[in-house]
């Protein structure tokens, strides 16, 4: 249904992949992954014709729709909920917009009428006349309000947005589907949804994601940007995990065996290379030697951070309480009753909600950054708490300083051997210490902020959505690191595979309250139908 020929693309001296040949077929869902700024959504970009490839050429079948979500969701702000929708039937919407065009026109002429009435002819022929109405279907079948269709989209929040944009996607029953980054900006009751529309969906579906569940869940294949190229795997992505270890497994003992082949070969020169009788013999292992150096394996465009939280002091038994609490921001309605809950050293708390149900109020609330509107808050005498807050634009507001001197900041321990060895580890190396923090990625800002969070050495840590803009490969190693961490975690997440990895608690915030189960959240969802 749609395939690729030779694809190559870079940006200046950038390569991203070299002569990449895939067919993609109707009925599969592939999951295109790899590390940060590796190409996946030029690569989709590339599909829909609005990049160029160098070389190398996309093949869609005649007649085929295509319908796309992209990453950037703030595109159509002042524009109704409906007409966005509408808007992914490109070609009745290109119509429509004409005719609204000659409609509106203060000078009329016999040539606008003439114009007009072709226009109100294809229009017809493609049932134009019915598309607010099958919009409006679409919209709410995936669970947009009837009352939003008609508003603006700045009036909307983010997770409704989404789905609008999702909307228009679908709207035009494409046959081809891509999907950049669709989780972002998900709670995980839409994240869930998503997935069993997917399952059903019987087009062929490109998805890029670092949500490591979903792509388990919806995936049948995975196609992996590394090594300047783009490798097709079948299967979702824990099998494309185990394939590309043994592989990677097998390249290193390949590389092994060529170096010991290499040393062999020039100890063989180095003894004969003075001896007439063998010169020729020694002068044809030296071009051997040179073909086999040839032979490198081109590096990985993974690099992941080494994350590590130390504790400089354990906590006492005692490390948060909260009796009868409740919470309401001035003038508006309760989001918190009634709390009475304990967190004890060792814990591993997770709190999982919704976007706007309150889940970072309630942080807020355990860190004294805001203070109840009745009960308490108290802390442990000897805990100490470290903070990753999930808008961390106000710590950034300086923007000429450098990388350095901003973690300067968030540390007593001034020793720059010290600070210079923390961000090498997080990936900042050399020079990279005096960028601008101004010029920083969402994923390098991320990654300042979890610097701050290790060279504090609290014993309590409570991180409001870390895993946001980090990959796959930074987002295993905070969870392997948090892991390993022998204080108190309080961690607001909407990735269920890394809830489940570091959390053995989990406070869920609804419509009807908070329920804080003592287990799992993987038990939790099972419990309630949606795993």
């Amino acid at each position: 249904m749609i395939s690729t020929a030779g694809l190559t693309m870079n940006f200046g001296k950038k390569i991203l992949f070299e002569n990449v040949s895939l067919k993609f077929q109707p009925g599969n869902c592939y999951g295109l992954i790899g590390a940060n700024g590796t190409g996946k959504s030029t690569f989709l970009k590339i599909l829909t014709g609005e990049v160029e490839a160098v070389t190398g050429q996309v093949i869609i079948d005649p007649g085929k729709r295509m319908g796309w979500l992209r990453q950037d969701i703030t595109n159509h702000e002042e524009e109704k909920v409906i007409d966005v929708c509408m808007q992914g039937h490109r070609e009745i919407w290109k119509i429509q917009r004409e005719i609204d065009r000659i409609s509106n026109k203060s000078d009329y002429s016999d040539a606008d009428g003439q114009r007009l009435a072709e226009l109100q002819e294809q229009y017809s022929a493609l049932d134009g006349y019915t598309q607010e109405s099958e919009a409006a279907q679409v919209l709410t079948d995936l669970g947009v309000d009837p009352g939003s269709h008609q508003k603006a989209m700045k009036e909307i929040d983010t997770a409704q947005k989404v789905r609008v944009l999702l909307a228009q996607a679908v709207f035009s029953k494409p046959d081809i589907l891509l999907l950049d980054e669709p989780t972002n900006n998900l709670d995980i009751p839409a994240m869930v949804w998503l997935e069993h529309y997917l399952a059903d969906y019987q087009g062929v579906i490109i998805v890029v994601s670092h949500d490591r569940h979903f792509l388990n869940k919806v995936c049948t294949h995975t196609c992996d940007i590394d090594y300047r190229s783009i490798r097709g795997f079948a299967g979702p992505y824990d099998i494309y995990v185990a394939q590309e270890q043994l592989a990677r497994a097998q390249r290193s003992k390949e590389s092994s065996r060529v170096e010991r082949q290499v040393l062999k070969l020039r100890r063989f020169v180095e003894r004969f290379k003075s001896n007439a009788a063998r010169s020729k013999q020694a002068t044809s292992r030296v071009k051997l030697i040179d073909q086999l150096s040839g032979q490198k394996v081109l590096p990985s465009s993974r690099v992941a951070p080494r994350l590590f939280f130390k504790v400089a002091k354990a906590s006492g038994q005692d490390v948060i309480e909260t009796e009868r609490m409740d919470f309401a921001y001035p003038g508006g309605t309760t989001i918190i009753k009634n709390l009475t809950t304990r967190i004890d050293r060792g814990d591993r708390l997770a709190i999982v909600g919704r976007n706007g149900i309150g889940k970072t109020t309630l942080v807020r609330l355990l860190l004294g950054d805001l203070q109840p509107t009745k009960g308490v808050i108290k802390w442990g005498g000897t805990a100490t708490k470290a903070y990753f807050p999930q808008e961390g634009a106000d710590l950034f507001k300086t923007k000429d300083l450098s990388i350095m001197d901003w973690i300067k900041q968030y540390t007593d321990n001034q020793d720059i051997n010290n600070m210079r060895s923390m961000l090498g580890r997080m990936l900042f190396s050399g020079d990279d210490v005096k960028k601008p923090v101004g010029v920083l990625s969402g994923g390098e800002k991320v990654r300042c902020l979890l610097s701050m969070v290790m060279l504090q050495e609290s014993n309590t840590l409570l991180l409001d959505e870390p895993t946001s803009h980090l990959d796959m490969e930074s987002i295993e190693a905070l969870q392997e690191a948090l892991e390993d961490f022998q204080g108190t975690l309080v961690v607001v997440s909407h990735d269920r595979e890394f809830i489940d990895s570091v959390a053995t608690r989990v406070i869920v915030m609804d419509e009807g309250g908070l329920t804080d189960w003592k287990g799992t959240y993987l038990a939790y969802r099972e419990a309630r139908g949606l795993e």
